[in-house]
């Protein structure tokens, strides 16, 4: 074997020993010989929790271990203490302290630092007192909580729960643990289980009853608020599926009977772009809803570029490492341009400081991302398609009301919320279905009004036949379609397959099918230093930065039951 060959091989066998080597070595070794966890019932329901863990760390480093205890099914959870090694820790980041970091999920989490160790035998003690467990069962006070943490990565070998309860009750019943490990139960009003080679993760719940009103004489307030909800959940619940249903429906019937005259016929292709109509407002009114977006703005320059208005050329130099920036130049040719076509020039090639004659991709991304500026094109696009007849008054009057009713139900469901916060305690979270009912209905008015069809009868003929025409180019764009390797289809139709969103991914078809040749209003794209490129390939590479400018600017622009308490999670680092 060659020495160059042979260096090679064993480089490649390291990188694959090393792979399949980090995931064990990201691991941490350690495990929890002892888990011991004391239930201290008190006469008012609350319970003082104290866990004992003897953690045994393999050789890798650790600096941490936590605990987190999760407040549902309770009336809060407050930490009284920690230990390790039976010296009582402070509160603190430090070694030798510990903290309770609030975390994202609202839950709070116990942290004891210490210096690091490694091949060590260390136990954790953490004392807590959790408010409000013990809840009213119908012939029972009864008792639910995870004995261990249900999200643990790592094994314990032994753990054991010893649950002590006033003298003040008595328990009704055989207490129950799942799994059942061994229980047993002496007259020291003490109830002791346990349990060997606990995996990771696995659960263990305590339910022990007692004698009923002994311990909750009233609900604790998470079961009081519970029984309200399920109380009040059938008239709230009612309510709020009469809203959705008068709402909602009220809606989607208007949205319905409102259908356009002249519907679309998705069968229907066409060979030819729509006569007369510039290729932004052409793609604009085959939308759902009537507006512009950068892909009309994208067809509406290439077709500034084909008229000679503007030219767009690829920087012959544009640094080393550096992506080719493709720039848009104004030319001294002045075609006849619609009011869009011009606002369109006029925001591309005017800076703070003044005239321009050139501009970046890039820099078009961020213009085109000012809302502001955006605001001028969609405006003038709009008026354009009035002044063409495209546009019914009354039917924008219509889809106006609805969008503005829709808004006006957002704003109610957002104060109803408001008032709803107060009715918690006294009727549950059932009453909070009322603002969400009234928040769906408003968002399905905005929907139905934003994309209301405000087209006249001329707009909805011309909308047809641009949408034929859309169809058309989707499948010359096909990778399947023969049809889609013809260079001269290509040229005339690019600049509103680029308005319909099929230009970039058709150029790709075409390169891949051997077309070298590009539109010719495109040539001086071809170009690129001292070497000549495909110009089907210089012209895939600018859609690219179109296309990266189009993201850009929309960034820019857009930009009681029976479960357990207790739980939670524990581990070290």
């Amino acid at each position: 074997m060659p020495a160059r060959t042979a260096c090679l091989v064993s480089v490649l066998l390291v990188a694959a020993l090393l792979a399949i080597a980090a995931p064990a070595a990201a691991a941490r070794t350690y495990r929890a010989e002892q888990f011991d966890v004391r239930i201290d019932v008190q006469p008012d329901g609350s319970i003082r929790v104290t866990e004992t863990i003897r953690f045994a760390f393999g050789p890798d480093s650790f600096t941490y271990v936590y605990r987190e205890v999760p407040a549902r099914r309770t009336d809060g959870i407050t930490y009284l203490g920690a230990s390790m090694d039976g010296v009582p820790m402070d509160r603190g980041g430090g070694p030798g302290q510990f903290e309770i970091k609030k975390r994202d999920n609202g839950r709070r989490r116990v942290v004891f630092h210490f210096a690091p160790v490694r091949a060590s035998t260390h136990t954790f003690t953490l004392t807590y007192r959790a408010v409000g467990v013990v809840r009213q069962a119908t012939d029972a006070d009864l008792l639910v909580w995870a004995v261990l943490p249900t999200d643990h990565d790592y094994v314990i070998d032994r753990a054991t729960v010893e649950i002590a309860y006033p003298s003040t009750t008595t328990l009704a019943g055989a207490p129950q643990f799942e799994p059942a490990g061994a229980v047993s139960h002496a007259n020291d009003g003490i109830v002791r289980a346990s349990r060997s080679e606990v995996g990771t993760d696995d659960e263990w719940t305590a339910r022990v009853r007692f004698a009923p009103r002994t311990l909750a004489a009233v609900p604790p307030f998470w079961q009081r608020r519970q029984m309200r909800t399920q109380e009040y959940m059938p008239l709230f619940l009612g309510l709020g599926g009469l809203i959705l249903l008068t709402g909602v429906g009220g809606f989607l019937l208007f949205r319905l009977n409102s259908r356009p005259e002249m519907p679309d016929d998705p069968h229907e292709r066409i060979p030819a772009p729509p006569d007369g109509l510039p290729v932004a407002l052409a793609a604009a009114v085959t939308a759902s809803w009537i507006g512009v977006t950068w892909n009309h703005a994208m067809g509406a320059l290439l077709d500034l570029a084909r008229r000679g208005a503007v030219r767009i050329e690829s920087n012959p130099d544009p640094g080393l490492f550096k992506s080719k920036p493709f720039i848009i130049r104004r030319t001294g040719m002045r075609p006849l341009l619609a009011a869009h076509e011009q606002t369109l020039l006029d925001l591309l090639f005017t800076s703070k400081t003044g005239p321009r004659e050139t501009i970046t991709f890039a820099e078009v991304g961020r213009v085109v991302g000012s809302s502001r500026r955006w605001k001028r094109f969609s405006k003038a696009a709009t008026a354009d398609l009035r002044a063409a007849g495209l546009l019914d008054s009354e039917r924008e009057r219509i889809g106006s009301r609805m969008t503005v009713l829709g808004l006006a139900l957002v704003i109610v469901s957002i104060a109803a919320l408001a008032a709803c916060v107060p009715l918690l305690e006294r009727v549950g979270d059932a009453v909070l279905a009322l603002p969400v009912s009234l928040l769906a209905v408003g968002i399905t008015g905005l929907g139905a009004g934003a994309t209301f069809n405000v087209l006249s009868a001329d707009g909805l003929r011309r909308a047809r036949a641009a949408n034929g025409y859309r169809r058309h180019l989707q499948d010359l764009s096909k990778p399947s379609s023969s049809a889609g390797a013809s260079s001269a289809m290509f040229e005339q139709a690019l600049p509103y397959a680029a308005a319909f969103g099929l230009a970039l991914g058709w150029a790709k078809h075409l390169e891949k099918q051997g077309v070298t040749s590009g539109p010719s209003w495109l040539g001086a794209l071809a170009q690129d230093g001292t070497r000549r490129q495909s110009h089907m390939a210089a012209t895939v590479a600018m859609l690219s930065a179109g296309s990266s400018a189009g993201a850009q600017a929309g960034h820019n622009a857009g930009s009681g039951g029976a479960g357990a308490a207790g739980g939670g999670s524990s581990g070290a680092g």
